[in-house]
This record gives structure tokens, sequence and C-alpha cells, in this order.
């Protein structure tokens, strides 16, 4: 075996994942991620924004080029960001119910995807701000702004959709019967 198969076996197959869902399985995931996903959706509204035009010019209305559209959904967005801790808390008591096997992994796969954006940005904060004292090199990518609110947003949230996908894998599934085999006399 290779340690590729070794690690699939070890962390992987146990999880038994599945992937159908039926509609009723859909309307759950929708609802537990509504707002995770406007908190998402603000972030990724935010990055463009911020790399085009300077947090300044976003934030105040008359004094320089930014259109006035851009700026109220800049305010917007980075303001949706103080939900974040809001919408793990929602996951938290979507989390209190039963979820089924494929519920759970579906949300383990957004919060794989979440802490991994949430993990590479904190690796990219770290290494820019250790790497480089210069400030004018930090303040253009954004790093201390938007680099660490990516991590620390993603990151919290993928908190809250571990959560229901532990609830969801853990939870005793219906054993399916072995198949009856008529004994011929």
């Amino acid at each position: 075996m290779t340690s590729i198969q070794d690690l699939n076996n070890e962390f992987i197959a146990p999880l038994n994942l599945t992937w159908r869902l039926d509609d009723d399985s859909r309307r759950r995931l929708m609802q537990a991620a509504a707002l995770p996903a406007v908190v998402i959706l603000a972030m990724l509204i935010r990055i463009p924004l911020e790399y085009v035009y300077s947090p300044a010019e976003l934030y105040l209305l008359d004094e320089f080029d930014a259109p006035d559209l851009w700026q109220r959904l800049y305010r917007a967005a980075t303001t949706l960001n103080i939900l974040t801790p809001v919408a793990v808390a929602v996951l938290f008591l979507a989390g209190l119910r039963t979820w089924s096997g494929p519920e759970g992994s579906w949300m383990l796969l957004a919060g794989g995807v979440l802490a991994t954006i949430a993990i590479a940005f904190g690796v990219l904060v770290t290494f820019v701000l250790t790497a480089t004292g210069d400030s004018d090199v930090i303040y253009d990518l954004r790093v201390n702004t938007l680099w660490r609110d990516i991590a620390q947003t993603f990151g919290l949230l993928a908190v809250g959709f571990f959560f229901v996908a532990y609830r969801g894998l853990s939870s005793p599934r219906a054993e399916t019967p072995a198949p009856v085999t008529e004994k011929l006399a």
C-alpha cells in the first residue's frame, strides 16, 4: 500500500462519507448555511473592492474617486463581517438537531474548504509580516486589513460547519438488514 492509501484508510474511510441528498436534506443544508453564505458573499465582494480602491476611498463619500455605489456596497460588506460570530452561533444551533450522514458529509466538505482558505491566508499573513518590515508592501497587499479578516472569518465559520458535520457523521446510522435467504429443504 502507498502512503496515500494508508492515510485514506486511517482517516477518510472511517468517516463513511456519503453524498446523496434528498430534497429535505438540501433544504436543511441551505437553511443552516444561509447566514454563513451571506457572510462569505460579503467577504468575496469586499476583496476586489479593497484592491481596486483604498479603504479610505471607500469609506469617505465625497472626497475621493470611488463611485457612490461601490462605497455603499463596500460599507455593507465590511459591516456584514460583524455577523460572523452570529453565523457560527446559527450553525451551532442548527447542529443541535439530528443530522444525517450525507448532510454531515457536505458540511464537512464546506468546513474543510473554509479551513483550508483560513489556514492559507493565516500562513500568508504570518509570512509577509515576518519577512518584510516595509509598511508600503504590507499596506499594498492589504495584509493587516483584508488577509487577516479572511483568515479569521473563514476560520470561525469552519468551526461551525465542522460542528454540524460532527453531529451528522457521528449520529447512529440505520443498519441495513442483511438479505434474507431462503433455505431450500
